[in-house]
């Protein structure tokens, strides 16, 4: 769906032998996500997910539950380091 004006852009049936993580990554083949940010649910955050979207131009916003402790715990270490990798408090670089 588009967030600005909430149309639907597409979507696909998932096989009843297959699940939505797999159906996806054919999913996301079709669409252009460059420059775009692809918002899903837990069930995606996947590196082959992730990775397919950041190969197509695009980023992504996924959570990330209690049931991925080493993810969620790297992921703390990384917005408690000074300064914060992927912290939008990190002041802006001044250089090259």
């Amino acid at each position: 769906m588009d967030q600005k004006t909430g149309c639907v852009l597409g979507q696909c049936r998932v096989d009843g032998k297959t699940n939505e993580h797999k159906t996806s990554l054919e999913f996301l083949k079709t669409l252009v996500l460059k420059g775009r940010v692809v918002v899903a649910d837990a069930m995606f955050t996947h590196r082959d997910v992730c990775q397919k979207i950041l190969d197509s131009g695009g980023d992504y916003f996924l959570p990330v539950k209690n049931n991925q402790p080493t993810l969620l715990r790297d992921i703390t270490v990384e917005f408690a380091a000074k300064p914060a990798a992927f912290s939008p408090l990190r002041p802006a670089s001044t250089g090259c």
